[in-house]
């Protein structure tokens, strides 16, 4: 292989970003055409898709414009097959997204089952392997694939899928762009892009700025992005250097009782459960041809995210007669960090009905990591084959502190804090994770039709945990050791192409997600905690293991693009959260994390895409069927002892999901494009024995619009919600009566609700 063959694929690889079609990488290829996707999270030379033995989806950099979308979770919600969210915060910017019944959540304590990668950098926090998408800049994004399955390659946390994100550089995304928009709910935002390059330098810079005063009550959010990259490349070589900043401040309220919803859409339960990160993240990117045949890739890197939370929350609190702070039916006087015992008169005397919680907490997250990889495409017996093997080495560092302040409610359902700390609560922790991988992936071309792909990955994971809880009483280390996670994870793929438009493929696939600090802290059924604050002692948990099968066929006919698959995706030993015997009916936070033995999502995927004239549409359907496999006891929201039995459903995940894309071009320079999906009901957070009823199923229609007025300036609309339909994406039981204004009410069901209708309307400037 001489320079020149190896400028011209380096060139494909970066091609290959911009080539990918949007709702489906496998649902429009064409066997007879390359398709290069990458197939680790450094994306190397990447494969052929026709030779990929899964239903990836891909997406460009204009596809994700074109859809005007509020981030990329938000994209993938309306575009592509298996997502659906569900609004727990009820905030835009902190959706819990689900892929195939697998989720990846800015909540701490959720069971995340999907990782997540930016250049190849792992971006799931360190603590509680949260996702938080405000914090990936859209404005950067060139290229994303969902990878679906259990894929060992991309590592812990891939229990069912990966999303990969390739950053643009100025190679790729010349010139110079601003873009403002604005429009209901209070919403503005403003975006300037610029990138260019000069012989072998390049770089290209994005900033963004986006407020809103939210369409409920007291859920206002602000966000700031920045993302630069200076890039280096040859004839052999790639060398990018890029920094990413993001300030985040967001107001998620929760979900709040149906009666409450039925009155007043807008209000929000209590108030204020607010979040505010702070991004600073540095990572360094390089590629080169070591000899004709032989490819070095990898990456380091540098993550700080500094976390802090403040959640005003109702109390299980009273006085005696004393006039002394217990617990409600307790009777063990409650101190605060001092050592003094809590008197109605410290607090200003308030009514007991009135007592509430402001919970904080502060997460200082270090990180970093190196990764390197080489892949080798010297032929096998013959057969033209590609071999990558690399290593990975990621540690963190993590400071967590969290208490909870007597609070009071005001009229309104805020809280006034009153500067009196509960000893209890009080937690200091530190966590230090180290992460240690070794892969292999191997294609090999058995003949011009059939693929073989075997691949494994070797994870060890190092959990140190120390610090206290309780105010100093109780070491989170009790056994004084360190929890160590040790597992191979295999898969083995093919494809096969029946003629030169239509192929099939399967195959096996493993990986495994070790329990998260949060989860190994809160796991001692005689101490259970209250998330996400109080952490207790340490007894060990197993690691999660995904096994999953995956088959389907695909192709073109015509101009039509399809594709049509099934999965099976089996979790042994899947951590869960049980609620303690002991608390209050409705208070479904206090408990512990446990394994139980066995879960599963098994369902199918039916895909079609096509062009005509100037048409552009889309339609998927999946059908996912989340069940429980295996028998366990657990306290349900009426505090009564219940028996999950297998075969029932796992609750927050709709069955049904289908959705329609359509844009026309009415002219070259007027497009009008829409999109419409359904999702079908889901059971309550809670109902884990399925005895209550379903969430209804729902559907919305989404508008978009682009006028270029020349070359340099084009405006664009929006419009959410068309027929402004009213329905619920989440549910979960609590108790709707522990605040003024609300004593009345009795429902236990909690709801996320839905946006009303909103547009937006904006202006582009290109040069």
């Amino acid at each position: 292989m001489n320079l020149p063959h190896k400028r011209s694929i380096l060139s494909l690889i970066i091609l290959s970003t911009l080539t990918s079609t949007a709702f489906s990488a496998e649902d429009s290829v064409e066997l007879t055409e390359i398709e290069v996707i990458g197939t680790t999270p450094l994306h190397g030379v990447g494969l052929p898709a026709d030779q990929i033995a899964s239903n990836i989806q891909s997406a460009t950099a204009e596809e994700i414009e074109n859809s005007q979308s509020l981030d990329i979770s938000d994209f993938m919600n309306s575009t592509l097959n298996s997502v659906s969210i569900n609004s727990a915060q009820n905030n835009p910017f902190q959706p819990d997204l689900q892929f195939r019944g697998f989720t990846a959540s800015p909540l701490v304590g959720n069971s995340q089952g999907l990782s997540v990668y930016v250049d190849g950098v792992r971006v799931n926090e360190p603590f509680g392997d949260a996702v938080n998408f405000e914090l990936i800049p859209q404005a950067a994004i060139a290229s994303m694939n969902l990878m679906p399955g259990s894929n060992p390659i991309f590592g812990l946390n891939t229990l069912g899928g990966a999303i990969s994100i390739q950053t643009k550089n100025g190679f790729t995304h010349q010139g110079h762009s601003l873009e403002t928009y604005g429009g209901s709910f209070g919403r503005w935002s403003t975006t300037v892009e610029s990138g260019g390059s000069d012989g072998n330098l390049a770089y290209y810079v994005t900033g963004s700025h986006i407020e809103e005063d939210g369409w409920r009550d007291e859920s206002e959010s602000d966000i700031d992005q920045l993302f630069a990259k200076v890039s280096y490349q040859n004839e052999s070589s790639t060398l990018d250097f890029s920094l990413m900043g993001v300030d985040s401040d967001l107001n998620g309220n929760g979900a709040s009782p149906v009666e409450l919803v039925k009155i007043d859409r807008e209000a929000v339960f209590t108030y204020p459960d607010n979040t505010q990160n702070e991004l600073r993240m540095l990572s360094l990117n390089g590629s080169h041809w070591l000899n004709d045949s032989l490819l070095l890739s990898a990456n380091t890197y540098f993550r700080k995210n500094d976390r802090e939370t403040f959640n005003g929350d109702g109390a299980e609190l009273e006085f005696d007669g004393a006039g002394d702070l217990v617990e409600e039916g307790e009777t063990d006087k409650l101190e605060d960090v001092n050592g003094n015992v809590i008197n109605e008169t410290d607090l200003g005397s308030p009514d007991d009905d009135d007592l509430a919680l402001n919970n904080t907490s502060t997460t200082e997250q270090d990180s970093y990591g190196l990764s390197v990889q080489f892949t080798f495409l010297n032929a096998l017996f013959d057969k033209e084959n590609q071999l990558i093997v690399g290593a990975s080495y990621d540690k963190s560092d993590v400071n967590y502190t969290a208490n909870s302040e007597v609070a009071v409610f005001r009229a309104d359902r805020g809280t006034n804090g009153t500067d009196v700390l509960l000893a209890e609560t009080a937690v200091d922790g530190k966590i230090d994770t180290k992460t240690f991988g070794l892969f292999f992936t191997d294609t090999i071309s058995m003949t011009d039709k059939f693929a073989l792909t075997l691949a494994a990955r070797y994870n060890r994971t190092e959990i140190d945990i120390s610090g206290t809880s309780g105010n100093g009483e109780t070491n989170l280390n009790e056994r004084n050791e360190t929890h160590v996670f040790n597992r191979i994870n295999p898969s083995l793929g093919f494809t096969y192409a029946m003629s030169e438009t239509t192929g099939i493929y399967g195959g096996y696939s493993e990986s495994n997600r070790a329990p998260t600090p949060s989860e190994l802290t809160c796991a001692d059924a005689a101490h259970p905690c209250a998330l996400p604050n109080s952490f207790l002692s340490d007894p060990p948990l197993d690691d999660v293991v995904a096994k999953t099968f995956e088959a389907g066929v695909r192709g073109t006919m015509g101009n039509v693009n399809w594709s049509f698959g099934f999965f099976n995706t089996t979790l042994k030993d899947d951590i869960l959260f049980f609620p303690d015997t002991d608390a209050p009916a409705g208070q479904l936070n206090v408990g512990i994390f446990d394994n139980v033995d066995r879960t599963q999502r098994k369902g199918i995927e039916f895909g079609l895409s096509g062009k005509r004239e100037n048409l552009t549409w889309t339609a998927n359907y999946s059908m996912i069927d989340a069940t429980y496999e295996s028998s366990f006891g657990y306290i349900d929201h009426e505090g009564d002892t219940q028996r999950v039995t297998s075969g029932n459903s796992i609750p927050g995940i709709p069955k049904n999901n289908i959705k329609i894309g359509l844009d026309y071009a009415f002219t070259p320079a007027f497009s009008l494009g829409m999109n419409a999906s359904y999702h079908s009901g889901q059971y309550f957070r809670g109902d884990d024995i399925n005895e209550d009823d379903q969430l209804d199923g729902y559907g919305v229609v989404n508008l978009h619009s682009r006028y270029k007025l020349n070359n340099n300036v084009e405006f664009f609309a929006k419009v959410d919600n068309l027929f402004d339909s009213e329905y619920e994406t989440f549910g979960i039981y609590g108790e709707p009566n522990e605040a003024p204004g609300v004593r009345s009410l009795t429902d236990e069901h909690f709801v996320g609700t839905s946006a009303p209708r909103a547009g937006w309307i904006g202006i582009k400037v290109s040069m």
